[in-house]
């Protein structure tokens, strides 16, 4: 257990002091449970307005505590392409909901069983991204301590995510930290020695332990009950296969040094000779999955069906974690991908309109002229084209859902003007 003072925010201040209460089910549609985290469960969603499956953690406010909160601070602060995407807070009176971009693929745990163990070509290529993950991590004083084949995502294309931050903390240089986390055959030997220990040399080993698991298709610490596993740990002592390269067996060897303050630190991990194979140096720019420059083409898709571009650009800027937000990320998601996929149905872009009023301004119209010749043409508009060109694409992509969803409903702003006599009408409130 943690002692009192450990890991305590200087101002800790609950989510709904930050974000306005929302409805989380005029946003988004619970289609099934995918897995549990370490505090809480994850479901699969459905974003009613762009079509886009998310996961989503579901919190119990009655399980509202520390370790929570520190999982909420960690995922807001975090903006890097091989660690799971936060894109939205909702609270309601019974729950916290934090709605994260839908990791792809199979647990790296899944991946390495099926093939048994994998060839130090491709584990360098997947190792690399665990590092590059971890690293941005300890830049921002953020740990882990549930680095596992479990909590690392990896999609068909070899993409790393890394997953849940429930036993995560933040700690500054020099800190010591008392709460013993994680699963055990991945525990280093100071937790089994029951001390106070280095948050991120603690993730060291354990990356080592995930390196050799992905090699060898084992983990080198396996005894069936907790004495055993403490012996063997706390030795440092494991078997080294027959066919391991002696520069990966090396990289090993440091990465499970027993003694922590002989562990490397996750920059000197980098300079490894058998990761800075085939390539000079690991990168150091950072690709934002948040972005801090605005796509114009999304932003006048958004502004179609109500949102309002500063309001947009606020959303993004100070990451507010709202419904603006969100969309956006979802939305940009999709042009990365190619043309829409989906265009939102008329039951969705009703309820969107009907359950979140605020996003329209008072200067949104519609006219009584514009009404049910919206349904005809949804078919035809949401189909997707090949286009010429990467902008061109993009411009049609725009055109498709600006059109679409205005056309669907009329509670959307119309482009044109009133004309003289008639009254503008906004959404109530």
């Amino acid at each position: 257990m943690p002692s009192p003072s450990e890991e305590e925010s200087p101002d800790p201040s609950p989510v709904s002091s930050i974000f306005e209460e929302e409805s989380f089910q005029s946003q988004y549609r619970i289609l099934r449970t995918i897995g549990h985290g370490s505090n809480a469960k994850v479901q699969l969603a459905h974003h009613r307005l762009t079509g886009t499956p998310v996961a989503v953690k579901v919190l119990q406010k009655k399980k509202w505590c520390q370790p929570i909160r520190s999982e909420v601070e960690i995922m807001m602060i975090t903006n890097h392409p091989n660690i799971i995407s936060l894109i939205q807070v909702i609270e309601s009176e019974k729950r916290t909901y934090l709605v994260m971009e839908l990791a792809e693929g199979q647990q790296l745990y899944q991946y390495v069983r099926k093939a048994g163990h994998l060839p130090e070509h491709e584990a360098r290529g997947i190792f690399r991204q665990i590092i590059a993950g971890v690293s941005y991590c300890h830049d921002q004083g953020i740990i882990h301590r549930d680095l596992k084949p479990d909590n690392i995502m990896l999609d068909e294309k070899g993409k790393v995510k890394i997953i849940d931050f429930g036993l995560g903390t933040q700690v500054k240089p020099g800190q010591r930290l008392s709460r013993h986390c994680g699963a055990y055959s991945f525990g280093a030997p100071e937790l089994f020695l029951g001390r106070l220990y280095d948050g991120p040399k603690v993730d060291i080993w354990t990356l080592g332990v995930v390196l050799y698991f992905m090699v060898v298709g084992k983990v080198p610490f396996g005894a069936v009950n907790i004495p055993e596993l403490r012996r063997q740990v706390v030795s440092g002592k494991y078997t080294v296969p027959l066919g391991l390269s002696e520069e990966l067996q090396d990289l090993l060897s440091l990465l499970m040094t027993v003694n922590p303050r002989l562990r490397p630190t996750v920059d000197e991990v980098k300079t490894h000779p058998w990761l800075r194979k085939d390539m000079e140096a690991l990168p150091n720019h950072c690709e934002e999955m948040v972005p801090s420059l605005l796509d114009p083409a999304i932003v006048k898709a958004m502004e179609h069906i109500g949102f309002q571009a500063q309001d947009i650009k606020d959303s993004l800027h100070q990451r507010k974690f709202d419904q603006t937000m969100a969309s956006y990320c979802l939305l940009q998601g999709q042009a990365l991908r190619g043309p829409l996929q989906r265009t939102p149905t008329l039951d969705q872009v009703h309820h969107h309109a009907r359950s979140a009023p605020c996003i329209y301004s008072k200067s949104s119209i519609s006219e009584d002229t514009e009404d049910s010749s919206c349904s005809h043409s949804a078919s035809a508009e949401g189909k997707s084209t090949h286009s010429r060109g990467q902008r061109r694409g993009l411009r049609a992509w725009t055109r498709r859902v600006g059109n679409a969803v205005t056309r669907l409903c009329c509670c959307c702003p119309s482009k044109k003007k009133p004309r003289r006599g008639q009254n503008s009408v906004s959404p109530q409130k």
